[in-house]
């Protein structure tokens, strides 16, 4: 995996361990003994990586609306536009069109959308590869979670999160089988991830994707 952009290394006279900082701008600055060689803390930020990512996915949800003029739907960015439609609120053509000016109805409004998206798509998904992997489960749900793509319940409830939809369909194939493996096999072992292949065997680009990517999914 190539390094993380966006990260400054600063060596701190006086410092006794390596620090972490996340900025709201999701920048993030790695404080590190005067006298320890970069490489230790560059070490240290690659162990702490998914926690990273998290906590930057966080902070960019939390930039002003006004900061927004794209969104991502399918893995295609689209520029934000305003038009009134017949038919939808939201609608995508070469821009994704919202019937409004107002950001917080922008936001109440493509976030509706994404959620109805998210439901069609992933079930459709779900269903696809249940079917060939002839795995059996008793649901799906869209979730809002903040910090998890996916799980699987001990109910064998499926549950996505509805900002998955803005990902390539084959990072979304990648979250259904990953998923769809728990019902056999409820940690990641070995056995795990064979499932996963089995059922995906391009699995590790799209996990990949995801994890480089994914800060970028938010409304």
């Amino acid at each position: 995996m190539s390094p993380m952009k966006d990260i400054t290394y600063v060596r701190t006279r006086g410092r006794k361990s390596i620090g972490i900082q996340i900025k709201p701008d999701a920048t993030v600055t790695v404080s590190y003994p005067y006298l320890l060689p970069k490489f230790f803390a560059e070490r240290f930020v690659k162990e702490k990586e998914a926690w990273i990512r998290e906590k930057q996915q966080l902070m960019l949800a939390r930039l002003p609306q006004k900061e927004r003029n794209t969104y991502f739907y399918l893995g295609k960015e689209y520029e934000l536009g305003v038009r009134q439609s017949p038919k939808d609120i939201v609608e995508v053509a070469d821009k994704i069109y919202v019937a409004s000016r107002n950001p917080s109805l922008i936001k109440t409004y493509l976030t509706s959308w994404y959620k109805q998206q998210a439901r069609k798509i992933i079930v459709q998904r779900v269903q696809h590869y249940a079917k060939i992997s002839g795995a059996t489960y008793r649901s799906v749900a869209i979730t809002s979670a903040e910090t998890r793509w996916g799980s699987c319940s001990s109910e064998k409830t499926l549950n996505f999160n509805w900002k998955l939809v803005m990902a390539p369909l084959p990072v979304i194939d990648y979250v259904v089988c990953h998923e769809l493996a728990h019902l056999t096999e409820l940690n990641h072992s070995r056995d795990f991830w064979e499932t996963v292949r089995k059922m995906y065997p391009l699995y590790r680009e799209y996990r990949t994707w995801l994890k480089r990517h994914g800060h970028m999914l938010t409304v």
